[in-house]
Formats: C-alpha cells, sequence, structure tokens
C-alpha cells in the first residue's frame, strides 16, 4: 500500500510539474511578438488593416501643389539614429520612406500623406517594386524615355479599378520634370557619390528588403493628415493590435506648417511606442540663419536643416501646455554635426512655462 500512495505521490507531482510547463510555454507563445513573423499571415492582415480615415483638404496651403519626390538630399545623415531600430514606420512623404524603412529593418510601415496624388505615387512605387526582381528593373519602368510605356504596365493593372484617373493624375505629377520622381532617382546616384549614401538603389540587399516587404503586404500608402482625427488614431491602434510598437515617425517639413494644434498634439501623444522610438524630420524654417544646414544641399536659397528626437520626449513636448511650433522645439536641440542636431530636452530644461494657451504666440517670439 504505501509504495502505492507513493506511487500516485510521484505521479501527481509529475503532472503538476508538466502542467506548470505547459502553461508557462503557452504564456510564452501569448506574450507580445518581437516580429511580424511570430504572427501568422492571416493575424497580421487582419491587425494591419485601418478603418476610416480623414478626409483630405483640398487646400494645403504648400509651396508647390504636389511633392511627388523628396528634395532632401542629405538623409545620410538619419542613417546612424535609426539603424536597425524595426518595429513599425509611419511616414509622409514618397521615395524617402523605403531608403528609412530598409535601414530601420521597419517590421510594417504606412506611408501616409494629405495628398491623394503622392498616396498613389506610393503605390506606383510598391507596385513597381513588386514586379522588379531588381532594382535596374524598377529603375528602367521610371526611366523617362519609357514613360509611356511603363504607362501601360500601369493601365493593364489599374485600369478596371476606381484608381485608375488618380493613377493617371500622380503619372503625370510624377514625370512633371524638375523635382520629379525620375530626377529623385539621378539624385539618389549624386547623393551616393557625393554623400556615401546606401540605400535601395545601389545596395541589392536593401533594395530585396522592401520588395519582401511589399511582396508580403507589409507595407501600405494610406491617406492622413498630420493634424486630422482619424488616420493617426487608426494607425496607432494598428500598431496596437500587431503588438509591435511604432519605433519611426518620420514627418519630412511638415510641422513647419502647422503650430501644434489639439489633433496633432493628441496624435503624438497616442502613438504606441517604446524607448527606442524616433522622430525623423526636417525643417527650412529657421534654418538659413539659426539652424544652419549641411553642406550638399539641392536648394541653397532654401536649405533643410535635419533633426531626431525621441518620440517619447516629443509627447512630453505634446503635452506641455504652450504654444510651440517646430521653431521652439528647434531651439532646444544640441548639435551633431553641421546642419544635423537631436532634441533631447523637455520644455522645461529649455526654459518655458505653461501657459494653458497652446494658440496664443508669446510677444516677440517667431
Amino acid at each position: 500500500m504505501p509504495s502505492i500512495l507513493a506511487f500516485a505521490d510521484s505521479l501527481r507531482s509529475r503532472l503538476t510539474l508538466a502542467l506548470i510547463l505547459s502553461a508557462t510555454v503557452l504564456a510564452c507563445k501569448s506574450g507580445p511578438p518581437t516580429s511580424v513573423d511570430d504572427l501568422s499571415p492571416d493575424t497580421f492582415t487582419r491587425a494591419f488593416s485601418v478603418g476610416a480615415m480623414d478626409t483630405l483638404p483640398k487646400d494645403r496651403n504648400l509651396h508647390a501643389d504636389h511633392y511627388p519626390a523628396s528634395n532632401e538630399r542629405r538623409i545620410d545623415l538619419f542613417e546612424p539614429q535609426i539603424r536597425g531600430l524595426r518595429g513599425g514606420y509611419v511616414g509622409v512623404g514618397t521615395d524617402q520612406n523605403f531608403t528609412f524603412i530598409a535601414w530601420a529593418k521597419s517590421d510594417y510601415a504606412f506611408l501616409m500623406d494629405f495628398d491623394e496624388i503622392v498616396v498613389t505615387v506610393n503605390k506606383i512605387h510598391m507596385y513597381f517594386l513588386e514586379i522588379s526582381p531588381t532594382y535596374a528593373e524598377y529603375r528602367t519602368l521610371w526611366a523617362r524615355q519609357n514613360r509611356q510605356s511603363s504607362l501601360e504596365v500601369l493601365k493593364r493593372r489599374f485600369e478596371k479599378t476606381p484608381e485608375w484617373p488618380l493613377v493617371q493624375a500622380a503619372w503625370a505629377n510624377a514625370h512633371r520634370g524638375g523635382s520629379d520622381v525620375p530626377g529623385r532617382l539621378e539624385d539618389l546616384d549624386y547623393m551616393a557619390r557625393n554623400h556615401g549614401l546606401k540605400t535601395f538603389s545601389n545596395d541589392p540587399a536593401q533594395y530585396n528588403y522592401i520588395r519582401e516587404m511589399v511582396m508580403r503586404g507589409r507595407i501600405q500608402a494610406v491617406p492622413g493628415d498630420l493634424t486630422g482625427s482619424k488616420s493617426m488614431n487608426e494607425i496607432s491602434q494598428a500598431a496596437r493590435r500587431i503588438g509591435i510598437p511604432i519605433r519611426v515617425v518620420y514627418t519630412s517639413n511638415a510641422e513647419e506648417y502647422f503650430r501644434y494644434p489639439e489633433n496633432f498634439r493628441n496624435n503624438i501623444a497616442g502613438l504606441f511606442i517604446d524607448d527606442k522610438s524616433t522622430m525623423v524630420r526636417t525643417a527650412t524654417s529657421g534654418t538659413k540663419f539659426e539652424f544652419g544646414f549641411p553642406p550638399g544641399e539641392k536648394f541653397v536659397e532654401m536649405p533643410f536643416h535635419y533633426n531626431v528626437q525621441p518620440v517619447a520626449n516629443f509627447q512630453t513636448w505634446m503635452k506641455f501646455r504652450r504654444y510651440q511650433s517646430i521653431l521652439t522645439v528647434l531651439r532646444a536641440r544640441t548639435p551633431i554635426s553641421p546642419g544635423y542636431s537631436i532634441v533631447n530636452k523637455t520644455p522645461l530644461d529649455a526654459g518655458l512655462k505653461e501657459s494653458g494657451d497652446i494658440t496664443r504666440k508669446p510677444p516677440g517670439e517667431w
């Protein structure tokens, strides 16, 4: 009898241990993912989908009607700060996003813009990436001499979709001359020669990375306004569903077109981030006479200043109840190199005081 009882006790102990181990394994499996590869394709697709987005403004109050390509030449300065950050990516604009995504090795990406032409140019980029196994083939599709034949390629893909009129308009803008997409691809060659830029145009590994992301449905181009009330919230909710924080937020120089209204502050405060998350931005306001700019800018009469800032730090600024603009934030910068800086100070570190009024500019401030 004692031997039977001892056997029963031993069996119970082993069963208890097995249950504990099983629970531990299940707990590990149900924990937050560290990569989208931890999610099934169906789970990721459902989590990555977004609902109602911002109604885009008719009047964008920009210097030009559309910006189908970037004119920021010194984006190479950003590479050390975003290299290998992984996580999610949110960025405005067009081609520069693909460079940043490849550097960060982002797990998923939202290309968001408040210009439907820009959103559609990004969709064209993504389609050309999908059907081009190499950068040379992708570049050929964008070549000026192939404008009509490549439009036929797009026609076969989009003609029977509601997007076709926009695709035609975006294609015309992408080939408008000057700072257009073929011109930007030539600029990437210049930036590689003169500033050591390593990007998808001259690094097959980076090209393959963004192409693979497109083919696996991990990049989407969406309409959205940084000062809107829907798109940024939808993106943050998608990031939470995926369970992987947004690590790179790229605003280009969009912040100089507004004075941090309530919606923008709420959008930044609501981002799903962690302590690695980084703002990446440029600015022309104040650059020439106050903030400085790096050598090699495309337009020396209106050059860019390049800046990074931890998103958590920027959230502190956005919760600070005082009138602010990008000028306010950049005055708290710490230089890294000529024309390139980082903001680590809080508003209090910068000597600012809350007024409770985010709309009224303090006397003497510009």
